[in-house]
């Protein structure tokens, strides 16, 4: 096959020149990481170069040379000792670095396979005793290949005088960006305690790791740096050497979680969270601390339950209902809501999401209404674009800090639609708003302004969402009574809105439901007018979601009706 850059006349086998490395015409190099390949056709052709004859005559006297190939890069002062060190290819063309080819003959100066420029190269590795190795030279005693993708890739191993040189492959790994959330930490430390086990199952103990010692060979691959402390152990140390690679282990992961080992006193909302949670991470971690888990297997299958348990929502049915009503004395409704719930069931599995929306438009007429329109719409829009299009597409994770971002951003897409609208009419319109992404047993919640958001569980009514308003704030500080927000002067003041700048700070919340449970999404024209226990019997009392909601619409006209009412009612079944 000839090269239509060079004119060199190649094997028959090849897919690219060996002389200049450019793909030969019909032939599909083999896929590698990165992107030297594109630069390197971009770049002018070197003259074709030949590997140096002889090239291990120009080593330093003392330098060994494993398999006629690897040499240290330095001196090795005797005797020898085991630990790291670097070593240089002299014969590249036997494996390739970029592909792992090894079809390259010894006057190739490119890779037949990728193109790649077969130079000399220096690669991490280890060097111990044969017979009584350790570091990376025992990663080979592990037969399960997904323990082995979290340790270091060996390449070769050579034996010389009674010791052997383990060589690493030196590809980059993405540093883990920290903090991480939980389902990402147990991500990571379920792979590292399947390690473990593997490991332990071999009579290997890790040692140290730091979590500089982590990186990312992939999308969620994690993948060791070094692993120079593995070293076998005998049956008197075993019991100790692994509780301490479990400790190792909560140490790395309190660090990549950040979680701080302090007394806290829990809010309304903090109480109602920490009591859904029957299990966590952090008590993980504690029980490995007071010696409660020593076991690495023990450790590894209640790391996997939790994963499974925080990317897998339970698929509860939602039944909402939803209503609004102009009140009894404004001429208009500033109000709007979005009430969508999908359920999709194949092959026996179901899944249920629901996207739920309230606003409450400011600004007078055509600018209050507008305002909430474009709220309910924009945000509407993006979680539809963002996660209903993907969930019905396939299986797809839950992932609660993925799906609290995406929350985060419909309300900035709403308040960005909002703000720009306001500035091309030139005047002050905005919105309060509330919404819930619900998917499964899984809420995640947020608002801007006094729109509410509650919690019916148990027969009880509990606020999720905090008032951005100047009476809340006044009750905070102590100033006024929780009663006194239904009567002061001020009660309509809000501290934030949707269009009143261009990122508004947005509060998150993420609840656990469970059968039996009902969310209330609702404006204060709802919550000022029926207050809490009268909106709790009624929801006590009336099981239809739709029903419920003309009953909290009507009785919130029956006191009074001085402001526009939106209210949605979703209830949780099994």
């Amino acid at each position: 096959m000839r090269c239509s850059l060079c004119g060199t006349e190649n094997r028959p086998q090849a897919r690219c020149c060996a002389i200049c490395g450019q793909p030969l015409p019909g032939r599909q190099p083999l896929a590698v990481s990165g992107g030297w390949l594109s630069d390197m056709l971009a770049s002018p052709l070197d003259p074709p170069t030949q590997p140096i004859a002889g090239e291990e005559e120009l080593m330093e006297p003392n330098l060994p040379l494993f398999a006629n190939r690897f040499a240290p890069t330095y001196p090795l002062t005797e005797p020898w000792s085991t630990g790291p060190l670097e070593v240089r290819d002299l014969a590249p063309w036997q494996r390739c670095w970029a592909c792992g080819s090894t079809a390259n003959e010894a006057h190739e100066s490119y890779c037949i396979d990728c193109g790649a420029a077969l130079e000399t190269r220096v690669y991490p590795a280890f060097l111990s005793p044969r017979d009584t190795p350790s570091g990376p030279a025992l990663i080979d005693r592990l037969a399960d290949p997904l323990a082995r993708a979290i340790l270091p890739e060996v390449l070769e191993q050579h034996d010389l005088d009674g010791w052997r040189l383990t060589v690493l492959n030196d590809s980059e790994l993405t540093p883990l960006s920290t903090p991480l959330d939980e389902t990402t930490a147990l991500t990571i430390g379920t792979a590292l305690a399947q390690l473990l086990v593997n490991l332990h199952g071999s009579h290997i103990a890790l040692g140290k790791l730091t979590v500089e010692d982590l990186g990312l060979s992939g999308p969620q691959q994690i993948r060791l740096r070094q692993v120079n402390q593995l070293r076998l152990v005998n049956d008197d140390e075993r019991e100790t050497a692994f509780y301490a690679d479990l400790v190792v282990l909560a140490e790395v992961l309190e660090r990549l979680m950040v979680i701080p080992r302090t007394t806290q006193r829990l809010d309304e909302q903090a109480l109602i969270e920490a009591a859904q949670i029957t299990d966590s991470l952090g008590t993980v971690l504690r029980q490995i601390r007071t010696g409660e888990l020593r076991d690495a297997t023990t450790v590894a299958t209640r790391l996997s339950a939790l994963r499974d348990e925080r990317t897998h929502p339970i698929p509860l049915i939602q039944m909402a209902g939803s209503y609004t009503d102009v009140g009894r004395v404004r001429d208009h409704n500033e109000d709007s809501l979005f009430r969508l719930t999908v359920c999709l069931e194949n092959n026996g599995q179901r899944q249920s999401c629901g996207i739920y929306i309230v606003a409450d438009g400011m600004g007078g007429h055509a600018a209050g209404e507008v305002a909430s329109g474009l709220a309910v719409r924009n945000a509407a829009r993006l979680l539809i674009d963002n996660y209903l299009q993907q969930m019905t597409a396939g299986s797809r994770l839950y992932h609660e800090s993925e799906m609290r971002e995406l929350v985060r951003q419909a309300v900035l897409a709403a308040n960005e639609a909002i703000y720009h609208e306001g500035h091309a009419q030139a005047n002050d319109m905005g919105a309060t708003l509330t919404m819930a992404l619900v998917v499964g047993d899984r809420a995640v919640i947020a608002n801007v302004g006094d729109s509410r958001t509650y919690l019916f569980r148990d027969g009880k009514l509990r606020r999720i969402s905090k008032d951005h308003s100047l009476v809340m704030r006044l009750v905070e500080l102590g100033h006024l009574q929780e009663e006194d927000i239904y009567t002061h002067p001020q009660r309509n003041a809000v501290l934030r809105s949707l269009g009143d700048r261009a990122e508004p700070e947005v509060d998150l919340y993420s609840v656990r439901l469970f059968a039996g449970d009902a969310l209330l999404l609702c404006s204060d024209g709802q919550w000022e007018m029926t207050r809490d226990p009268e909106m709790e019997r009624i929801i006590a009392e009336i099981a239809d979601p739709q029903r419920a909601c003309e009953a909290l619409v009507a009785a919130a006209n029956q006191a009074g009706g001085e402001d526009n009412i939106a209210v949605i009612l979703v209830r949780i079944m099994p």
